[in-house]
C-alpha cells in the first residue's frame, strides 16, 4: 500500500474510533446530580436495595490514618483493605464525639450530641423519642442484631432499642476493678456470636451491627499480632481486629450473601497516641481523635475515594438511603447516596464536633469545634483555629491572624449544633428528699453551685495534670497501686477539685486495703457532685463491709435513682437485703434485676439459693440450672448446686462442685468450709483439717473456718495456735451462729494455761452470744 492508501486506511480507522467513542460516551450513565436522580437510579439496581441485607462493623479506637488504605505503610489491616478496594472510601470523616456512647448515638440515629442527648460515657441515656437505625429497618422487615465489645455499650443506656438480639453480657468476675472503659471482650468473642447469630437468619433479610472494641487501651494483642509489631501495641490490636473482621467478610462471601449485602465500616473515634500531649482520647478534638474511616460496599459494584468532607451522622440517612427508605425530616446526617454511585460528587459539608469529658471528669472548659475542607475552629477559652492543608497535624494556630475566618466557622457552628452558649447539658439528678436522705448517712457535703455559664480552665493548659493522671492509671494498670495512690495525690495537690482523680484516688485506697483514707476520698467526690453514682456506689460498699448496712441500703438506692437500668446496683441491694435475711426484699430486687437484663445469671442463681432456704430443692436446681447456663462461672453457682446435691445425699456429686466452685474462686470460704465437712463426714479427717487451713489463708474475712481449726488444735494440744486462730476468727466474724464456739475455744485454752478469770470471761462472753443469736438469730444464707 502506498502513502496515500495508508493516510486513507488510518483516518478511516481514526473515524471509526471516534465514532465508538462517542458512543460509548453517550452509553455512559452521568453522574447523578441530585439526592433524588440518585434514589431513582438506585430502585432500578439489581439486586434492589429493599432486597439488600446491611452490616454495620464499627471499630473502637481507630484512627483512619492508621489502615492501609488510608496511606499507613506500617499497616497490616489486609482484609479491610480488601473492602475498601471493593467498595467506596471517604477519606475526610469527621465523628461528632470522641468518646465511645455518644458516638454511636450519633452514628445510629443520624443526630448531633446537643440534638440526641448523650454527651459522655456513662450519665446519659438516649431517650426513646430518638429514632435509630435499628428501629427504622426492624419496621421494614430485617431480623436485627448487635453484638458489642465494650461494657460501655450495654442496652440499658439505650442503643438496644429496635434489636431482637442485643449481646451485651459481659463476665464481671475476673475484673479487680469495674469501670466502664475496662470492661470488654476480645473480638473473637464478639464475632462468635455475631456469626452464631447470622446462623440463624441467613435465609431472612438481616441488619448486624458488631463493634470490636480492641484498638482501644489496655492495648494487649493477642499472638501472633503482638510479636508482628514489637513496641507497637496498638498496630498489633488492629491487626487482630482486621482478622476477625476478616471471619465476617469471610462467613458473607462462603455462604453466597456478599452479593445482597451492603457492608458499611467505620470507626466511633481516634487515639490521640501521644500527639498534643494526650495518650488517648476524649480530651481534646483534633483530627487525631475525630478522624475515622469510613467504607462502604454495596453489591453493585460502586468502588473509588471521595475526597469530600463528611460526617459520621451521614451513615444514619445514606444507609436507608441504600436500602430503598427515605432517612426523613429532622436529622442532621446528610446522604452520601451521589458519592456511593460517584465519589467525586461533591457531597462535603462541615463537620461539628464536641467533648465535654474535660468539663465532667476534671472541672475544665468543655470543647466544641467545626471542621470543613480547609480549616479546624475549636471553641475554647483560648481559640484556635488551624489550616489544614498547610498544616495537618494542627500544630501552628492561627486563630489572631484569621479572626475573621475564625468568627465565620463559629456562627456556623452554633448554626449546625442548634444550641446557644457554653452551659453544660446536666446528667439526671436526684430530687432533695434523697440527696438529704443521703446526706444523713454521711453520702452528701456542701456542694457550692456552680455557675453553669462559667468558664473553666483551659484543657491545653491543664495537659501537665492529665498526663500525671495517665502516668498514675499506668502504675495502677501495671498493680504498683502505691505509686499510683502517690502519684494521684500529686495530681490533686495541684487541682484538688478533679471528680475522677478523688474517685480513682477512692477506688485504689480501698484495694490497698485502706478504706477510711477511700471513704474520705468519695465524699470529696460528692461534695463537689451530690450526684456521683459511682461515688455512692463504691462509698455503699465500704460501707456493707463495714456492717453499717443502713447507710450502704440508702447509698445503693441513691444510685438506682439516678440509673435505674443499672442491674448491678440492683444486684448488690438485693444481696445486701439477703446477707440481713430481709428475704421478701431480697427476692422483688432480684427479680428486678431480672426485668431490666433476664440473662443476670448472678440473680436466677441467688433466687435459687432462697429456693433452697425455702427447702424447695426442686424449683432450686431448675433456677440455679439457669443461672449456670447463662453464666458458666458465676460466683455461688456451682457452690448452691453442690448444696443442692449434698441435700440430696449425692456427696461425691457435692464434692466435685465445691471443688469446681474453689478452681474459680479460692476466697470462697463457705464453700471451702462446706468441702471441709463434707470431707470429715466421708471419714477423710486429713482432707477436712487441710481445706481448714486452706480456708484461713484464702478466706481471712471466713471466721468458722478459724473457730473449727482452733477446736482441732486445742484437741492436739497445741493451746497457742488454737487461741490464735479463735481471736483471728472472732475478729472476722459477723456473728454467725458459730462465733460462740470461738469464745468457748479461747475459754478452754485459757483453763488449761491456770487463767481461770479470764477463762470464765471468755464463756461468759459465749454464753452472751449464744443467747442473742437464740433471741435473733442470723439471716440463713
Amino acid at each position: 500500500m502506498g502513502e496515500g492508501g495508508r493516510g486513507r486506511a488510518i483516518g478511516l480507522w481514526g473515524a471509526l474510533l471516534l465514532l465508538v467513542g462517542v458512543g460509548a460516551f453517550l452509553a455512559w450513565p452521568r453522574a447523578p446530580r441530585t439526592d433524588a436522580e440518585a434514589r431513582s437510579r438506585l430502585a432500578r439496581s439489581k439486586p434492589a436495595p429493599h432486597d439488600l441485607n446491611v452490616v454495620v462493623i464499627t471499630i473502637d479506637t481507630l484512627r483512619a490514618d492508621r489502615l492501609g488504605c488510608y496511606g499507613f505503610s506500617q499497616a497490616e489491616s489486609p482484609r479491610i483493605d480488601d473492602l475498601a478496594r471493593e467498595g467506596v472510601v471517604f477519606e475526610r470523616v469527621t465523628t461528632a464525639v470522641p468518646l465511645t456512647l455518644p458516638a454511636h448515638a450519633s452514628i445510629f440515629t443520624g443526630l448531633l450530641p446537643p440534638r440526641h442527648g448523650v454527651r459522655d460515657n456513662g450519665g446519659f441515656f438516649l431517650e426513646a423519642s430518638k429514632t435509630t437505625l435499628a428501629e427504622r429497618l426492624k419496621e421494614a422487615g430485617y431480623a436485627t442484631g448487635a453484638f458489642v465489645g465494650a461494657w460501655v455499650l450495654e442496652s440499658k443506656w439505650g442503643l438496644a432499642r429496635g434489636f431482637d438480639t442485643y449481646s451485651d453480657k459481659f463476665d464481671l468476675s475476673k475484673y479487680r476493678v469495674i469501670s466502664l472503659g475496662t470492661v470488654q471482650k476480645k473480638g473473637d468473642e464478639v464475632m462468635d456470636g455475631a456469626l452464631a447469630w447470622l446462623e440463624t437468619v441467613r435465609s431472612q433479610k438481616f441488619f448486624a451491627w458488631v463493634h470490636l472494641y480492641d484498638p482501644h487501651t489496655p492495648y494487649d494483642p493477642p499472638e501472633p499480632y503482638r510479636s508482628r509489631h514489637p513496641g507497637e501495641p496498638y498496630l498489633g490490636e488492629i491487626a487482630y481486629t482486621d482478622h476477625v473482621v476478616g471471619r465476617l467478610l469471610d462467613w458473607l462471601r462462603a455462604g453466597g450473601l456478599l452479593d445482597r449485602t451492603l457492608v458499611v465500616l467505620t470507626a466511633d473515634h481516634g487515639e490521640s497516641l501521644g500527639e498534643h500531649g494526650e495518650a488517648t482520647h476524649g480530651f481534646f478534638i483534633y483530627g487525631s481523635t475525630t478522624q475515622v474511616p469510613l467504607i462502604v460496599r454495596t453489591p453493585w459494584g460502586n468502588h473509588g475515594r471521595s475526597r469530600a468532607p463528611v460526617a459520621s451522622v451521614d451513615i444514619f440517612p445514606t444507609v436507608l438511603d441504600l436500602v430503598g427508605l427515605r432517612p426523613g425530616d429532622g436529622v442532621d446526617g446528610r446522604t452520601l447516596v451521589r458519592a456511593v454511585l460517584d465519589p467525586t460528587a461533591d457531597v462535603g459539608h462541615p463537620a461539628y464536633v464536641e467533648t465535654y469529658f474535660p468539663r465532667y471528669h476534671f472541672g475544665w472548659q468543655h470543647l466544641r469545634g467545626l471542621r470543613d475542607g480547609r480549616h479546624q475552629f475549636v471553641e475554647a477559652p483560648r481559640p484556635e483555629l488551624y489550616d489544614l492543608e498547610k498544616d495537618p497535624g494542627e500544630v501552628t494556630n492561627i486563630f489572631k491572624a484569621f479572626s475573621r475566618r475564625a468568627e465565620e466557622l463559629r456562627v456556623a457552628m452554633e448554626q449546625r449544633a442548634g444550641e446557644a452558649g457554653p452551659a453544660a447539658p446536666e446528667r439526671r439528678k436526684l430530687d432533695p428528699e434523697a440527696l438529704q436522705r443521703l446526706a444523713a448517712l454521711g453520702y452528701v457535703g456542701s456542694a457550692g453551685d456552680v455557675d453553669p455559664k462559667a468558664v473553666l480552665p483551659d484543657p491545653k493548659d491543664k495537659i501537665r495534670v492529665h498526663q500525671l493522671m495517665g502516668a498514675a492509671k499506668s502504675a495502677a494498670q501495671e498493680d504498683h497501686v502505691e505509686e499510683a495512690i502517690a502519684k494521684m495525690q500529686q495530681v490533686l495537690a495541684d487541682d484538688p477539685e478533679i471528680i475522677d482523680a478523688h474517685l480513682t484516688l477512692g477506688n485504689w485506697l480501698a484495694r490497698a486495703g485502706r478504706p477510711e483514707e477511700a471513704v474520705g476520698e468519695f465524699k470529696r467526690v460528692l461534695a463537689l457532685k451530690p450526684d456521683n453514682d459511682l461515688a455512692m456506689v463504691n462509698l455503699a460498699h465500704i460501707y456493707r463491709a463495714q456492717g453499717k448496712s443502713e447507710a450502704a441500703l440508702e447509698g445503693y438506692r441513691g444510685a438506682l435513682k439516678l440509673d435505674p437500668g443499672n442491674t448491678q446496683v440492683r444486684y448488690q441491694l438485693a444481696t445486701l437485703y439477703l446477707d440481713l435475711g430481709r428475704e421478701r426484699e431480697a427476692v422483688a430486687a432480684y427479680r428486678e434485676a431480672l426485668a431490666a437484663n433476664p440473662e443476670l445469671g448472678a440473680a436466677w442463681n441467688s433466687l435459687g439459693a432462697l429456693a433452697f432456704l425455702r427447702g424447695d430443692l426442686a424449683e432450686a436446681e431448675r433456677l440455679v440450672d439457669r443461672g449456670l447456663q447463662l453464666e458458666p462461672r458465676v460466683r455461688f453457682g456451682a457452690y448452691n448446686r453442690a448444696r443442692i446435691l449434698e441435700a440430696r445425699g449425692d456427696l461425691a456429686g457435692a464434692e466435685a462442685l465445691y471443688r469446681r466452685e474453689l478452681e474459680t474462686y479460692p476466697d470462697h470460704g463457705r464453700a471451702r468450709f462446706n468441702l471441709a465437712q463434707l470431707l470429715r463426714q466421708r471419714g477423710d479427717r486429713a482432707g477436712y483439717i487441710t481445706e481448714l487451713r486452706a480456708s484461713t489463708e484464702h478466706a481471712a474475712d471466713f471466721g468458722p473456718s478459724f473457730f473449727f481449726l482452733a477446736r482441732e488444735e486445742l484437741l492436739a494440744g497445741r493451746l497457742d495456735a488454737a487461741a490464735d486462730l479463735a481471736r483471728r476468727g472472732l475478729r472476722a466474724d459477723g456473728g454467725s451462729e458459730i462465733s460462740p464456739l470461738g469464745h468457748y475455744v479461747l475459754a478452754d485454752v485459757l483453763s488449761r494455761q491456770g487463767k481461770s478469770a479470764e477463762s470464765q470471761k471468755e464463756a461468759e462472753a459465749g454464753r452472751r452470744l449464744e443467747a442473742a443469736l437464740r433471741r435473733n438469730p442470723p439471716p440463713r444464707i
